[in-house]
Parts: structure tokens; C-alpha cells; sequence
């Protein structure tokens, strides 16, 4: 019977941990990882928890060591590399992992792991597959992308370690922000029956004049919610001169976001290029800037309780300008195209829909990471996956060039997690109009 007891006990405990699920990212996009043979299949934030599930394909032929980070990492169990982990043929998730959030300013503990051993190491055979499932303290709201710290990287042993993992995890909103709370409604009193004096004489006597009833007190309204905006001017990005432009935008997530929001837009003054966008519902909003002759730019903003600038310059549609396309997402080390990146991709169909005669280039970059070679193929091929769903979409073959440059045209370091990401592009270039 204690046993029955403790089993129920312990499947409720379980349950319970599962439960309450806030939100839930599908394949999150990474921006780097450590070791190809793992990968995030799901995150999930609970009220408690952020739970991560993984899976691992082991290799068939040895790997080679992984990458290093930007900031100072503490070592497991006190090591300077990683305790005495050893074979690659051995996986374990380690309990002094840890979620880094902008750059190691904030981290969350490791509370367990399913599937997985900790302390103790699981055998594996070549090319076998193992899902499992990390528990680690729940994620301030608001913090959209997280590292995942396993260990360092020891002789003959890769760490289960993630760069720029990116969830959906709005800030948290202010239940009373955009309420008025409903004014109660007056009761009015009760009328009071007259008095009457006690008889000194025969007969009744004399009632004393009754009391006016008081008046109600009127209840003061409650303030309004603070107004919020999104606001900022449409430029031309060569002219820098205020153009005219429609910004269209629609609720992507946020406590009263059911997920298929309709878009809205609204067109930027003449001639100042000013624009403002009403927010009635606060939440994450996909905004987007388009001008006829010119190139649309999109961006993602959150909306709180202070308004949001966003300025946009768009490049016109004229021999020789080159762009970066926002927006452009790929899987880790691999050259197939998200559907993410799709909404951005057939933006430029419509453009080159409407401009028959233009022509354009598409130049492929990576960051410094990794052999040159390798990246110069990756960068070739990313650019080619994109001409193909450009042709699929009915765009000629012979209006599109590509090139790729892999790591040989950094626009920055590439020290940071932050300038990897930027150097990680797709550019276009108008060749002809």
C-alpha cells in the first residue's frame, strides 16, 4: 500500500510539473550550437519551469572538439575542463548546467533531467537515437533568446552547449494596466419615517420635520490607461528625405492575441513621413514599411507601457543597391530554408513580380566559425536554396545570380554571439532595372 501511495504520489508530483504550460516554442531557431549531434526539438514555459526537449543522434564516426564562449563560464564540479567526463560513446546531462540570458546577466538553475543520467554516464551505440528532457528554473518574461551552458569541453568529450536559442516569452503584463475598474453602482438610503413627539396632551402629538434624504455620492472615475504608440518616420534610405509609405501591422502574441490576428496599416503623413500606430492591445507586433520604388522593410516590436520608435528607411529599386534580407532563417550548419524565412521571401516575389525587367544578385555570408572551405559551401548553397523557392514561386532562373562569400566579408568582429548572427546574411543586389 505505501508503495501504491508513493507511485501516486510521484505521478502526480510529475504531472504537475508538466502542467500549466505558458508557452511553447516548436523547433526554436538557434543561433549556434556546440555539438551537431544534439538538437531542441521544443521549449515549454510553465509557471515554474522552462523545460527543454532534446534529442541526440549519435555519430557514427568520432567528432571533432566544439566552440568556445564569449563570456567567462564557471566549470563544473570545480574543473577547469569539464570534471572527469571522458568517451564520446558515454552521454550524460550535467546538474550544474545552467541558462545564461544577455550575456550571463541572469541564470537559471538546473532542476532535473528525464531520459538522461546525470552523475553517471549512459552508454550509447553508433547512430542510436535518445530524446530527453531538461528542467531548469523558469525564465524572467521577457527574455526572448537564452544560452544553454552543459560544461566545458574536455579531451574526447563535446558538451551539450546552445548559443542564441530563441522562444516566445512576452513580458509579463500588468493585469490592471488596461482596466478601468467598473464604478460601483449607488444604492440610494433608505427614507426615514418621521418621528413623532411623546403625548403631554390627549391627542397625538405634533411629528417633528423629517430629515432630507442625502444625496449619493457620486464615485470618482478611475484614471484611464496610459496611451501607448508605436511611432517614427518612413525614409529614403539613399536621400534620407521623408517619403510617403503604407506601414502595416498585426498582433503576433500577447494576452489578448488568439494567434491570427487580421493586419491593419495606415499611411505615413505627407511630407514630414511621420506615422503613428494606436496600440489598443499591447503584445508583440510585426510592423511593415512598403513604398512604391522601394524595397519593404519589416521588424518586430513589443509594445508595454511606453511607446516604441521605430524609423524605417527604405532602399528605392535602382541599379547597384544592395540589401540585407531580414528575416532569412536556416538550421544550424545546413542550407534548408525555414518557414520563417517564407513571409520575407515573398515579399521579393511581389517586387519582382511587379518589375519584370529587374534582375538581381544574391550574395551568401557566414561568420568566422568553423573551417573556410565549409563555409564558403554553406554560404553558396543557402543563396542557391533561396533562388530555388524564388523560381518555384514562378521568378525566371536567368534573373537571378548567386554568390557566396562564406566568411571572407565580416561587417563586424565576430566576437560576440551578437555579431555571428549579423555576419550570418543574405544580401541582394540590383544588377538591372
Amino acid at each position: 500500500m505505501k508503495f501504491k501511495l508513493f507511485t501516486l504520489f510521484l505521478l502526480l508530483f510529475v504531472t504537475g510539473l508538466r502542467a500549466q504550460v505558458q508557452y511553447t516554442t516548436e523547433s526554436p531557431r538557434i543561433d549556434d550550437i556546440n555539438d551537431a549531434d544534439v538538437s531542441i526539438k521544443r521549449v515549454e514555459l510553465t509557471d515554474q519551469y522552462t523545460v527543454i526537449y532534446m534529442k541526440f543522434e549519435a555519430p557514427q564516426l568520432p567528432r571533432s572538439l566544439g566552440k568556445s564562449w564569449p563570456f567567462p563560464i564557471p566549470a563544473p564540479n570545480g574543473g577547469g575542463q569539464g570534471g572527469s567526463i571522458e568517451s564520446t560513446n558515454n552521454i550524460g546531462f550535467q546538474p550544474t548546467s545552467r541558462l545564461y540570458v544577455n550575456q550571463g546577466e541572469r541564470s537559471y538553475k538546473f532542476i532535473r533531467a528525464e531520459n538522461i543520467p546525470g552523475e553517471t554516464r549512459r552508454r550509447v551505440k553508433p547512430g542510436e537515437r535518445v530524446d530527453f528532457v531538461a528542467y531548469f528554473e523558469r525564465i524572467d518574461p521577457g527574455y526572448t533568446t537564452f544560452d544553454l551552458f552543459e560544461c566545458r569541453d574536455s579531451k574526447g568529450y563535446i558538451c551539450f552547449n546552445f548559443w542564441g536559442v530563441h522562444i516566445i516569452n512576452p513580458p509579463r503584463k500588468d493585469k490592471y494596466s488596461q482596466r478601468t475598474p467598473k464604478a460601483p453602482t449607488p444604492v440610494p438610503p433608505k427614507p426615514q419615517q418621521p418621528r413623532y413627539k411623546p403625548r403631554t396632551t390627549p391627542g397625538l402629538g405634533a411629528p417633528e420635520e423629517a430629515p432630507k434624504p442625502t444625496e449619493p455620492v457620486q464615485p470618482q472615475d478611475a484614471p484611464a490607461p496610459v496611451a501607448v504608440a508605436i511611432n517614427g518616420t518612413t525614409r529614403d534610405a539613399k536621400t534620407k528625405q521623408p517619403i510617403v509609405a503604407t506601414v502595416t501591422y498585426r498582433l503576433l502574441s500577447g494576452a489578448e492575441a488568439s494567434g491570427d490576428e487580421p493586419a491593419d496599416s495606415i499611411r505615413s503623413s505627407s511630407p514630414t513621413g511621420n506615422y503613428k500606430i494606436a496600440i489598443e492591445r499591447r503584445g508583440v507586433y510585426a510592423v511593415t514599411a512598403s513604398a512604391k520604388g522601394y524595397f519593404s522593410q519589416s521588424d518586430t516590436l513589443a509594445t508595454n507601457r511606453i511607446d516604441v520608435n521605430r524609423d524605417f528607411n527604405l532602399v528605392p529599386i535602382e541599379a547597384g543597391a544592395k540589401i540585407t534580407l531580414k528575416n532569412i532563417y536556416f538550421n544550424i550548419s545546413q542550407y534548408n530554408l525555414k518557414p520563417e524565412s517564407f513571409p520575407e521571401l515573398d515579399r521579393l516575389v511581389t517586387v519582382m513580380q511587379s518589375n519584370p525587367a529587374l534582375q538581381i544578385r544574391l550574395e551568401g555570408h557566414t561568420d568566422t566559425v568553423g573551417e573556410f572551405d565549409a563555409n564558403v559551401e554553406l554560404s553558396r548553397n543557402r543563396v542557391n536554396e533561396v533562388k530555388r523557392y524564388l523560381v518555384s514561386k514562378g521568378i525566371s532562373a536567368g534573373r537571378i545570380e548567386t554568390v557566396g562569400y562564406g566568411p571572407s566579408r565580416p561587417i563586424n568582429t565576430n566576437k560576440s554571439l551578437k555579431e555571428r548572427a549579423e555576419n550570418r546574411r543574405v544580401e541582394m543586389v540590383i544588377v538591372k532595372i
